[in-house]
């Protein structure tokens, strides 16, 4: 699972219960001490933002034994809900904790880098894992760096390898108990759903299927413009956003926000046509992301046709085993089609770690945060602590424990920081590990979408850094815009319109600032491969 996955979806689980040395509070903050320095050891508070899953941090073994080994308590603030609120009452006030795990924009980092270290110098005297990282994976670097020149954060990067974030899928066993092949243009996906919706396909006697769903952004994240989005169909037109927030699409070096584009239209009329048929969750876009799950996981029946999501046994769980990836649908057969694609997005996440001003031992906390990035910590930090999760073996080799019911990824965010921490999966240490079958499982999937992937890498718009006075001058134009996005893409598939409201809207885009977020974004994109 990834961090634009966790952020997104919000998940409504139940807090883990605090261990008595912690404190608790209503807003889902817990506040401990691992206690565990030695002699002389000094004390950093740390904020940060878990998964609902996570453990408190002190009851995780590997982080115990990093502060053991760097001679540092920590106390920790971890928040697993209400994040965003106290981030922002801390960075305003002033009132800051020596440093920051995870949870930080950039935007946060450059509208109040005065907070603020550079880490550049300490990097270079007492980071010697941070040091080779940046040797090996030159892009990690590049990505820490600000406009400034300066390094405000750490990246990391994760032991996954599947380029893209996204699945879709298709319950095989109601094609083959139905007589049908898979369909491969959006028609054929139509008459598929069309015969779900009639044929009681799960064999219950109800008229419970749902043709297609997806999650649409209630409850928090980025409305279709989310990871798990039926946008991804915008592939069937030739073109993809390739998992970008702003919904970008490079050809021969030239951006283009998709959502003012003819292929953008074409397919929320199409979907406005599913909609009218019946052929779509009716709740799609008011039920939130643990609904959605709950939807197609129930115990009776599958009952769910077409979705999208992770992996298989993340989206529908128990009946992981009748659904298959369905290979990229065109709209015509003159259409090549191609599917997201974002190796950098999949691997790479940034501002995993910043120390602030307030902190009165910065070389102790860069040796502390630095151990984050060894192999054993590494990997630790990602699939849970050794021994129960990972056995170390004598040749040097890495094996993670498969979970015991096959959902690796709740024993993952239960027993580590997995995308909430630093860490470095290397390729050397990609290539010890033995991964368990989950994990094998989910990079065949990937291998569906291989061919469908730009040929061109500069046809992926890059993970890219804005100075304060271009977020500044984007902010109130890129809030509008997507937000006016987001509604009218729901709003168009229910009640049909947007073939007439599409000239205005393109009217409001432009009143809204969009040419300037065009320049601005390729401007961007110029300067990043001309560096």
């Amino acid at each position: 699972m990834i961090q634009s996955k966790r952020t997104a979806i919000g998940l409504a689980f139940a807090l883990v219960a605090t261990a008595l040395t912690a404190c608790s509070n209503a807003n889902g903050s817990t506040v401990a001490d691992n206690g565990t320095g030695g002699r002389g050891a000094v004390t950093i508070q740390v904020m940060t933002v878990t998964h609902q899953l996570t453990k408190d941090l002190q009851d995780i073994p590997y982080l115990t034994q990093i502060a053991r080994d760097a001679n540092v308590n920590v106390e920790w603030t971890q928040l697993r809900t209400g994040w965003e609120e106290r981030k922002s009452v801390v960075l305003t006030s002033g009132d800051l904790p020596d440093a920051f795990l995870a949870g930080l924009t950039d935007q946060d980092i450059i509208a109040n880098k005065d907070h603020f270290v550079d880490l550049s110098e300490y990097i270079d005297k007492y980071a010697p894992n941070i040091k080779k990282m940046f040797a090996e994976r030159p892009d990690t670097k590049r990505i820490s760096m600000f406009p400034d020149g300066k390094i405000y954060s750490l990246p990391a990067v994760r032991p996954i390898r599947p380029n893209s974030l996204n699945v879709m899928m298709i319950n095989k066993k109601w094609l083959d108990k139905l007589g049908l092949r898979k369909p491969t243009t959006l028609e054929e996906l139509r008459d598929v759903l069309i015969a779900f919706r009639d044929k009681d396909p799960n064999g219950n006697g109800k008229p419970d299927e749902i043709g297609l769903d997806w999650w649409a952004g209630a409850g928090g994240g980025m409305g279709s413009r989310g990871l798990f989005s039926v946008t991804s169909l915008l592939g069937a037109y030739g073109i993809s956003d390739h998992f970008t927030e702003e919904m970008i699409g490079v050809r021969n070096g030239n951006i283009r926000f998709l959502f003012a584009g003819e292929e953008y239209k074409k397919l929320v009329e199409y979907l406005a046509g599913l909609w009218q048929e019946k052929l779509i969750n009716p709740e799609v876009f008011t039920q939130d992301y643990t609904g959605m799950k709950a939807k197609a996981q129930q115990d009776d029946v599958a009952t769910v046709g077409v979705t999208f999501g992770w992996s298989l046994t993340d989206r529908v769980d128990q009946w992981a085993s009748e659904y298959e990836p369905l290979a990229p649908l065109k709209s015509s057969d003159d259409i090549k089609p191609v599917w997201p694609t974002s190796p950098d997005r999949v691997q790479l996440l940034t501002n995993l770690f910043t120390m602030t001003k307030s902190n009165a031992h910065p070389i102790e906390t860069m040796k502390w945060i630095n151990s984050f990035y060894s192999e054993d910590n590494s990997i630790q930090g990602y699939y849970g602590s050794m021994p129960e999760f990972i056995a170390k073996r004598e040749d040097g080799r890495y094996e993670i424990t498969p979970a015991p019911d096959g959902d690796q990824d709740t024993q993952q965010w239960t027993n580590a920081l997995v995308d909430d921490g630093p860490l470095y999966a290397s390729d050397e240490l990609e290539s010890k590990t033995i991964q368990p079958p989950s994990v094998i499982a989910r990079q065949e999937l990937d291998d569906v979408y291989r061919d469908y992937a730009p040929a061109d890498p500069r046809d992926i718009y890059p993970i890219v850094k804005f100075s304060a006075e271009q977020i500044d001058e984007m902010s109130l134009a890129k809030r509008d815009i997507l937000k006016l996005v987001d509604q009218k893409f729901a709003e168009w598939i229910v009640k049909s319109n947007a073939d007439s409201q599409w000239d205005d809207y393109l009217k409001q885009l432009d009143q809204m600032g969009l040419p300037l977020l065009k320049r601005m974004y390729q401007q961007a994109y110029d300067d990043y491969y001309k560096h």
